[in-house]
């Protein structure tokens, strides 16, 4: 259970020898469905030697976990999703009661499509060899589909499952490609415009800093000549007449 008043509390993998869930239960409250983060670190260490997966390697991937997790901070489940392009690779599922994995499942299942969705993801990848995923439409690739698999998702030699998510359409790539150009070409010729009005500034500025200039420098000689007025020129002298 939570720890009353930590309005964070640490998370942990369910408890070994703890009392199942009861997901079906109308009272019961739907798990929490999230991305990991740093301070989750801990407790995924636990769930994953419990799944007896590689923790030094995966911990490198935290940020690709999605997490299922009680109110109570309790963590049910977590899987990864690695996205490569228009692709992912759904990688490293681990559960508090494997037992009770296909409880958890759906809804992690659910949070994976809406990433998949707002990435515009095609096609998944996975090793997972669990029924759930032959449910949701997954079937095992053959040599022309494992093809287009990305490299780093892993050995191509193993026995890979694949969905596709949609047509994988290459004039709806190009057109994707083109819309990209052509936000680029948009934000390129923004930024000209924002430069040209930069230089317009600076030009105003100092088109204002010398009419300023020559404004004060006007006011200063108004002010040095009423001080100092220029005294009137000294009259010429009258010649003496000579006498005979």
């Amino acid at each position: 259970m939570a720890v009353p008043g930590n309005r964070n509390p640490q998370l942990r993998p369910l408890p070994l020898g703890s009392p199942p869930l009861e997901f079906a239960s109308v009272d019961a409250p739907d798990p929490v469905v999230r991305r990991a983060n740093v301070d989750d670190l801990p407790g995924l260490k636990l769930l994953w030697e419990r799944a007896r997966l590689q923790v030094l390697d995966v911990e490198k991937h935290l940020t690709e976990f999605q997490l299922a997790v009680t109110p109570d901070g309790d963590l049910l489940g977590a899987v990864a999703l690695r996205i490569n392009g228009k692709q992912g690779h759904l990688h490293s599922e681990a559960f508090s009661r494997p037992e009770q994995a296909d409880d958890v499942r759906p809804w992690l299942w659910q949070r994976l499509q809406i990433l998949t969705r707002n990435h515009g993801l095609t096609r998944l990848w996975t090793l997972e060899g669990s029924p759930f995923w032959h449910q949701t439409g997954f079937i095992e690739a053959d040599p022309e589909l494992l093809k287009k698999m990305p490299a780093n998702f892993g050995n191509p030699h193993n026995r890979w499952l694949t969905l596709a998510l949609r047509e994988e359409n290459p004039h709806s790539i190009s057109i994707e490609k083109e819309f990209e150009i052509f936000q680029q070409s948009q934000r390129a010729a923004t930024e000209q415009v924002f430069a040209q009005a930069r230089r317009l500034k600076a030009l105003a500025y100092l088109l204002t800093l010398v009419v300023a200039s020559i404004a004060l420098a006007g006011l200063f000689f108004l002010v040095f000549k009423t001080k100092h007025p220029t005294p009137p020129p000294a009259p010429n002298p009258v010649p003496s007449q000579i006498v005979e």
